[in-house]
């Protein structure tokens, strides 16, 4: 074999440096691979730290109850939660000329986000305040609803809204940004330079499954969450419960909206009605551990007409009427007055009150259900806790066919801190599986009863009686704000004019069919409880009570303002009736004598009666009604 010959025959096994398909050889890998996998690293921690930064971006709500200074606070200005549509929103109502601040200590800057709603034409400007400068973050004339993204630098200083007209402030809250900018250039510039250096097909086929597999995930993980929020409120109870503290709220099936009465509740209804924590404890005025889980449970039905009757009766004896202090919605019906009124009297009493109603309502149950039955007599529940503003929210319904901010129905208190991964609902399974002392689990009530002490601790109050040991009980502050109320402001406001109104109404309805209408007064919790705490408690205990009712809208409460009009509403109710020829009953001496005997007559964490209340009611209405 010629040497020509043998040397062809070795190019044969003679590898290419490289093809026009571009395959390396190997010290072209041994030359990229270090610099090419420290790319792809660098590329995948961008993602991966994006991604958690992302996810991990804190908000912080802005209450005026909670955050505000308070002496730097002027004008009207109180925390409220609306539910508006399927979600409680957190709403700050600044009336006229109001000034109100909050002091901050961030970290790093935060941008501060809301929609301000205006009441007509209003101005407001926004100021920050730190390290001895001033800075004007907005400075705004506006006539309709605004959204806003303002950067607050960091540091400590305070926050300061200065207002002119009234502005309804939606949402208001510190959010961390998100510097989607700078993770976009970092994985540009990556991206570029791992091109550049040939090193961006230097992935194994393994690798290349990997990442495949996590983009594929990821792309999962977003179509789910997607398609729970597109079906939020079809989703399981659990999981709606859990998703409360964040604002969701989902209707409840015994309601339907109504174009006469706004909602009211559902004829045939055959359910169940439970709940754990009353009232004051839902809206957030006081910490359910205070008083820890209690379950209560029991049926609830509504007749043909939906009223919480067993059936409709053609032929009736009493119609009742008024809100959810007649209908009794929580408790078994057979422990509301209506039904215990009947039990001891042996009269045909119909329940046609529904939580939520307002006296007009109730004008618009008797002309529609109740008097085509002729009653002999008519009772109307006046609940002063909340009927005079009850009143005039129906009444802007009814002109508008909606509620302003700030007259909506009540939600609840929300999150206040929280990071972006919280709001997914894929993170509310894990939190059910997983619960924390703060998400599910109630801290054991201390046992108080040791020594017969009168105290106050964050809106609950133990005092000790001779009869029945310790009554404990929290006020529901709103109510308690109303007693300070002089008649002279009562007699003044636009609820009153809109009751009196009613009830005139009311006198001429039942007078066409030869019923007598009473008005039956139902004093609120804070009126009839308010004498043992008032002598139970030191005077610095007393103002430390009434400074935390004050938190809820920054309004001061003097001792002195409730002893002097503490009965104002009963009053002005009693003299309106003795001239206008209304029968007339007030339940609050009954009530009282019952409470200073030690004996509850409303739940401790709730500002409705409970079985005992209703049936002090009943007992005086059979006694009045049973008068020649």
């Amino acid at each position: 074999m010629s040497l020509e010959t043998a040397t062809q025959g070795a190019a044969v096994f003679k590898p290419p440096a490289s093809n026009a398909e571009g395959v390396l050889t190997r010290n072209q890998h041994e030359r990229l691979g270090t610099r090419g996998w420290l790319l792809w690293s660098i590329l995948l921690a961008i993602c991966v730290t994006a991604l958690f930064d992302w996810l991990s971006a804190d908000t912080q709500r802005l209450y005026v109850d909670e955050d505000s200074a308070a002496k730097q606070q002027e004008g009207t200005v109180w925390q409220h939660f609306g539910i508006r549509g399927n979600e409680v929103v957190p709403e700050i109502i600044s009336r006229d000329e109001a000034r109100f601040s909050f002091p901050l200590s961030l970290r790093r800057p935060h941008s501060l986000r809301f929609n301000a709603h205006p009441e007509g034409a209003a101005e407001y400007e926004i100021v920050w305040r730190g390290d001895g400068s001033s800075r004007t973050l907005a400075s705004r004339k506006i006539g309709q609803p605004r959204s806003e993204s303002l950067s607050v630098p960091a540091g400590q200083g305070e926050l300061r809204f200065i207002v002119h007209g009234r502005i309804a402030w939606f949402d208001p809250r510190l959010v961390r940004p998100f510097h989607w900018p700078a993770y976009l250039g970092a994985f540009l510039l990556t991206a570029f330079a791992l091109k550049r250096s040939g090193s961006s097909r230097v992935v194994s086929p393994r690798a290349g499954n990997w990442l495949a597999l996590g983009a594929s995930s990821l792309l999962c993980l977003g179509l789910i969450e997607t398609v729970l929020r597109l079906v939020a409120l079809k989703l399981p109870p659990p999981i709606l419960k859990a998703r409360q503290d964040l604002g969701l709220f989902a209707p409840d099936p015994r309601w339907i909206d109504s174009p006469r009465y706004r909602q009211r509740l559902r004829p045939n209804l055959k359910t169940y009605c439970e709940w754990e924590h009353g009232d004051i404890v839902r809206m957030g005025f006081i910490r359910p551990e205070l008083f820890g889980p209690q379950i209560h449970r029991y049926p609830f039905e509504t007749d043909a007409e939906g009223f919480r009757n067993a059936t409709v009766r053609e032929e009736i004896d009493v119609a009742t009427l008024g809100d959810s202090f007649v209908d009794g919605m929580t408790s078994p019906a057979v422990e509301t007055w209506p039904a215990r009124l009947e039990q001891m009297t042996g009269k045909k009493v119909q329940n046609y009150g529904t939580s939520s109603f307002g006296p007009q309502q109730a004008l618009y149950v008797l002309q529609d259900f109740a008097i085509r039955r002729k009653p002999r007599e008519v009772v109307f529940g006046f609940f002063a806790g909340n009927d005079f503003f009850d009143a005039e929210r129906f009444d802007s319904w009814e002109r508008a066919g909606k509620n302003g901010p700030g007259e909506e129905a009540a939600g609840w208190r929300l999150q206040k801190n929280f990071r972006r991964y919280e709001t997914f609902y894929l993170a509310t399974p894990a939190r059910l599986a997983f619960p924390t002392r703060a998400s599910g689990q109630h801290a054991a009530s201390p046992d108080r009863n040791e020594s017969a002490v009168p105290r106050f601790d964050r809106g609950l109050f133990e005092i000790p009686t001779e009869n029945a040991g310790m009554l404990r009980f929290a006020f529901m502050p709103p109510y308690l704000q109303k007693l300070a109320r002089s008649r002279q402001e009562l007699e003044g406001s636009r609820g009153w004019e809109l009751i009196r109104a009613t009830l005139l109404q009311m006198r001429e309805t039942c007078r066409q069919q030869n019923s007598r209408l009473t008005v039956m007064f139902i004093p609120s919790k804070a009126e009839v409880y308010w004498p043992l705490a008032a002598r139970s408690l030191s005077p610095g205990e007393l103002q430390r009570a009434l400074e935390f009712a004050s938190l809820y809208n920054r309004m001061p409460i003097r001792a002195a303002d409730i002893e002097a009009n503490r009965r104002a509403a009963n009053e002005l109710l009693r003299d309106f009736c003795a001239g206008a020829g209304i029968s007339f009953l007030d339940l609050t001496p009954a009530l009282e004598q019952s409470a200073a005997a030690g004996r509850a007559v409303y739940f401790a964490d709730d500002a409705h009666w409970n079985a005992s209340g209703h049936e002090v009611a009943a007992q005086e209405l059979a006694k009045f009604l049973g008068r020649p």
